[in-house]
């Protein structure tokens, strides 16, 4: 792991990594985004708190066979219509599982899925009877147009800490079981400490992302149509975009040899 502090401009050469990769590579990355908002939606008319636990029991599965495509080396872009609708569907589908092609990746993916289930219950539970759900559903709650009274900015903040600090120990789990061959828990750790050395550039990292996040929780706020165009506007394209940044740092984080400043090696030296 990368001890030293790392300037808070590497933000920008992982989000400018992730968005070149998906320019060079958009029949790959666009399937298995949009297959994966497929998922999503075809679970979303179940319970809400429901649907979260079930996405999340899903997600690392995805998203590890996300990291496992960056990882690889490109794709070349299909020459015809044909390809794009193999690559759409048929790869898509199998890039997006093949972290099952392997034992010891199947059963450490398990695992994740297990832990990570378990930290959304604990936060989706205390999120939900606060602000009914998420952020967005507490200010519909309130009333936009009315102030905002203390009680609700209060369950608010508190709610904006829970996900936090759930997305500070989720971060870098995926990778560093699939990748490091940690164990789930310690990773839930380290994932935690690693974001708090490194939050000046991993902030930067999330920030674009996350507020095209919560645009699209508020267009669909507004209205489905609106959410739709958006989602599929910036959505697929920020999705992939973010995977490939996050797997960019990863390696600059935790695959990047350490060397001490104060003492470099000198390979003139004699003992």
């Amino acid at each position: 792991m990368q001890t030293q502090s790392i300037p808070a401009s590497e933000a920008f050469s992982w989000i400018r990594t992730g968005f070149e990769r998906v320019r060079r590579e958009p029949a790959r990355w666009l399937g298995m985004t949009l297959i994966y908002l497929v998922v999503a939606l075809l679970l979303r008319p179940i319970p809400s708190l429901l649907y979260n636990l079930v996405l999340a029991f899903l997600t690392p599965i995805m998203l590890a066979s996300a990291l496992i495509a960056a990882r690889s080396a490109p794709v070349p872009t299909p020459a015809d219509w044909r390809g794009w609708l193999r690559a759409l569907i048929v790869d898509a589908l199998r890039d997006l599982f093949q972290v099952f092609r392997r034992e010891d990746h199947t059963f450490a993916i398990m695992i994740v899925c297990i832990v990570t289930l378990g930290l959304v219950a604990v936060v989706n539970i205390p999120a939900l009877l606060i602000s009914g759900g998420s952020m967005i559903s507490g200010l519909a709650g309130a009333g936009l147009a009315a102030p905002l009274r203390l009680e609700t900015a209060v369950g608010m903040a508190v709610v904006a800490l829970l996900y936090l600090l759930l997305l500070m120990a989720l971060l870098y789990i995926v990778p560093l079981t699939v990748f490091g061959n940690r164990q789930a828990i310690p990773s839930l750790t380290e994932s935690f400490l690693t974001c708090v050395r490194h939050r000046a550039p991993l902030a930067l990292f999330i920030a674009p992302f996350l507020g095209v996040n919560l645009l699209i929780m508020v267009a669909f706020g507004l209205s489905h149509w609106l959410g739709y165009l958006l989602l599929v506007g910036l959505g697929v394209v920020a999705l992939p975009a973010f995977v490939i940044g996050l797997y960019s740092s990863y390696q600059t984080l935790f695959e990047t040899p350490a060397v001490s400043a104060a003492s470099p090696i000198n390979p003139n030296a004699t003992p």
